[in-house]
């Protein structure tokens, strides 16, 4: 029997293509850049040799200092306080830096510590590339009928150069943010498709490995169980009946995903509570780098700085001008100002201009409600991870791009719908051929604002690239460095180049998604295989679906 195939969407294709133009771009920055130059690279890189050694480090580990094995790490050491000379990252689980063992295992085998450090650079910039490629699928799930919205949220993560300037050093970052992105996503699916075993096996194992990498995957598993409730609740004829009837159950199945988490991780938080006093061990790394208290965590949420700050990270952290701010505040308040057009639209739309009605693909009951649920748990996932930084910040911590990276699927989703509505201010010349009805229209316009607003985020990401500063001296020795770094420039700009082409080719009207085809037909019956003895009726995903 053959198995129909689900063909790949035009826009996932599109949101990929960005990811392997975000790696070539960490890529470049991690060949060209000296060894160990960010902050925090020392402490990461030496966490994984620690436990190469067979060594679980703690907060007060000290740093390897051979000069003959670890040259770079000796080096670095030079001149650095004693707070400075331990493994301070060590209160990290040690998922990132397990993976990393087959890099520190070939530096030794090779005799070249250059090279694992290269590696981890780029196993980051991996890890920075998902993330990119799943921003864009989470604003598709937050704007399913509008199927240039994610293809700007990827593009917008290019843009921001601090994204891809980070994601080439070495960092748990990358990994940490996709594995939290992906936990989402699952659950938005389930919210979408229905609650099956199949998809509760990947959501808990996706979330296993999101609490491996950072504490903050712990936030992710946290939405991911409310993500059933709702998945769950949605697919009953009433609040009423669900509590009647499949409450309990939704209750079991979160509370077993939230478990899961526990069980392979749970005894590393438990050992930093016993090390530290409590499971991020933040109290303790305040202490040893003598930070000063900031405020309160109430004062930093309404403290206007904080978000500048914040928000103008992702253009501006490490050594990228502070000029690059300009950039984040203009992206930002075209993002408010198109919003608020966006609203004041739908609240009053004209005939003509601006405030013109977008005419969208239909949409049913269900969808609306599923629409609003999956919104308003991203808000939910975004103001905790904000509590928490306001917390770290209050306590003494610094802001760093790493730290604004979980808002840019919210922020992100908003700027396209902001880019959309704002576009219209354009005169803009939309070939239809054979589709003429008004939706057709808008769809067109649509994809000729988005194509131009990612095209511009993609040159602003490479023209901030360009206007850091060029290192030749990468983290591994070759009398070919500036060969080299020539080299990762053309490669950079190639893969460019080659997206930008086929953006172009793909997002065309008539051959890019349609908003149907994004929201694929969901049944309002029992289609929540873990919540009845019946067979699966369906699971929501239409053969001729686009969607993944």
């Amino acid at each position: 029997m053959t198995v129909p195939r689900v063909s790949m969407s035009q826009s996932t294709i599109c949101v990929l293509l960005l990811g392997v133009l975000g790696f070539a771009m960490s890529a470049q920055v991690a060949i060209a850049m000296p060894a160990l130059f960010k902050a925090d690279e020392r402490a990461h890189a030496a966490y994984a040799v620690a436990l190469s050694q067979g060594t679980l480090p703690t907060i007060d580990t000290d740093i390897p200092d051979d000069p003959g094995r670890y040259p770079q790490l000796a080096e670095s050491l030079f001149g650095a306080d004693e707070a400075h000379r331990d493994i301070w990252v060590a209160n990290h689980p040690p998922l990132f830096y397990a993976m990393s063992l087959p890099l520190v295992w070939l530096g030794d085998a090779v005799g070249s510590p250059g090279l694992t450090l290269l590696g981890m650079r780029l196993l980051n910039a991996l890890g920075f590339a998902l993330t990119t490629i799943m921003v864009g699928l989470l604003a598709r799930e937050l704007v399913p009928r509008r199927p240039a919205v994610p293809v700007i949220a990827s593009a917008m993560c290019i843009g921001c150069g601090a994204m891809t300037f980070v994601g080439g050093g070495i960092y748990n970052d990358g990994w940490s943010s996709a594995a939290a992105f992906m936990t989402l996503y699952l659950g938005f699916r389930m919210i979408r498709q229905g609650v099956t075993r199949e998809r509760l096996i990947a959501a808990a194992a996706v979330g296993v490995a999101a609490a491996g990498f950072r504490s903050t995957g712990l936030v992710a598993v946290l939405f991911l169980g409310a993500c059933v409730l709702v998945a769950m609740w949605l697919r009953e004829p009433s609040l009423r009946t669900f509590l009647r009837g499949t409450f309990w159950r939704a209750v079991g199945i979160a509370a077993c995903i939230g478990m899961a988490p526990v069980v392979v991780f749970g005894w590393f938080y438990v050992r930093n509570v016993q090390l530290y006093g409590d499971p991020t061990a933040s109290g303790s790394l305040f202490e040893k780098f003598g930070r000063e208290p900031n405020g309160t965590t109430l004062f930093q949420l309404v403290n206007p700085e904080f978000y500048g700050h914040l928000l103008g990270s992702l253009w501006t952290d490490g050594n990228i001008a502070n000029t690059w701010s300009q950039a984040a505040v203009i992206v930002l308040t075209l993002t408010l100002v198109g919003l608020v057009l966006d609203a004041a639209a739908k609240a009053n739309p004209r005939r003509t201009g601006v405030l013109r009605r977008i005419r969208l693909a239909p949409q049913s009951t269900m969808q609306h409600r599923q629409d609003l649920a999956i919104w308003a748990l991203l808000g939910g996932y975004c103001l905790l991870i904000l509590i928490n930084v306001a917390g770290f910040i209050a306590g003494g911590g610094w802001i760093h791009a790493r730290y604004a990276v979980p808002f840019l699927p919210f922020l992100a989703a908003g700027a396209g719908i902001a880019a959309l509505r704002l576009g219209r201010l354009l005169p803009l010349r939309v070939p239809t051929g054979s589709r003429t009805d008004v939706t057709a229209l808008d769809e067109a316009r649509d994809l000729r604002i988005g194509l131009g607003v990612s095209l511009a985020f993609m040159v602003v990401g490479l023209v901030c690239h360009l206007d850091t500063e060029q290192y030749v001296d990468g983290p591994v020795s070759s009398t070919f460095a500036l060969v080299a770094l020539v080299a990762a420039d053309l490669v950079m700009f190639a893969v460019a180049a080659y997206v930008a082409t086929e953006l172009r080719r793909r997002m065309r009207p008539g051959t890019f998604d349609t908003p149907r085809t994004l929201t694929a037909h969901v049944a309002t019956g029992p289609v929540t295989e873990v919540a009845s003895g019946r067979p699966r009726e369906t699971t929501g995903i239409s053969t001729s679906s686009k969607a993944p």
